[in-house]
């Protein structure tokens, strides 16, 4: 399986669109957060960390228990890390935000990438942490997470939410989107059935279509082939899903 590129379906195309009206934006007048939402499995993160690594940007991902400290910590680790590589972050909460604040508005193409953006929702500090480095620089975060994300921001965090000047929902794979996916990522050739079947198993979902691209991969390593049609994989791909 080819997994170094980045496929241009059509939730690629649209993040990429809104991501680079975000970048374009009038920084003085307009804070830099967007918002890309949607349910799980259909390639946000695989987006975000693409697009980190391609382009040169911060890349992080909350977890369950994160603390608004930890948080910060990681993030001036970030930023840090190709100048000062084994830089050992320590001072008080509000000392490492005054660092990371420095950074922030010495710098204004600095763009930061937080996924799993829900997790904070149950930590008003990282969110405002988030918010007052977006207030006072002209960098630009883009935050991820699952389909309710929208609502639950702005359930949660109304004052955050007015801010959040771009956002992009994350959907289900169209047919045309997963016989792209099949065609540019599976290392086997595979029939128009064989892209039928695997759309209609997956729902949209980029995770499962890949799952069926590395089971089709496995049989054709296994049956030393490097073609397969439908009736070739029928039987044996509905012991894989029993």
């Amino acid at each position: 399986m080819k997994t170094k590129q980045l496929i241009e379906i059509e939730n690629v195309k649209g993040a990429n669109r809104v991501l680079k009206n975000l970048l374009e934006r009038t920084r003085t007048e307009i804070v830099g957060i967007g918002l890309f939402y949607g349910k799980p499995g259909l390639g946000k993160t695989r987006w975000m960390t693409k697009t980190a690594m391609e382009n040169g940007f911060i890349y992080l991902r909350l977890e369950v228990n994160i603390t608004t400290k930890d948080f910060l910590k990681e993030l001036l680790t970030r930023l840090l890390h190709k100048t000062m590589p084994y830089y050992q972050v320590k001072g008080t909460q509000n000392e490492i935000y005054n660092q990371i604040l420095d950074i922030l508005q010495r710098d204004q193409n600095i763009t930061i990438l937080i996924d799993e953006i829900d997790y904070a929702f149950n930590n008003d500090r990282i969110l405002e942490s988030i918010r007052d480095m977006a207030d006072q620089s002209l960098a630009t975060f883009v935050l991820a997470g699952m389909e309710s994300s929208r609502e639950g921001l702005l359930k949660h965090s109304p004052h955050f939410f007015s801010r959040t000047c771009a956002t992009h929902l994350f959907r289900e794979l169209s047919f045309e989107d997963t016989e792209m996916v099949i065609r540019e990522i599976c290392d086997v050739k595979v029939c128009p059935e064989i892209i039928k079947y695997i759309y209609t198993k997956s729902s949209g979902s980029m995770r499962i279509i890949n799952k069926y691209i590395d089971a089709i991969e496995k049989i054709a390593r296994k049956m030393k082939r490097t073609e397969l049609t439908f009736s070739e994989i029928k039987d044996i791909i509905n012991k894989l899903e029993a």
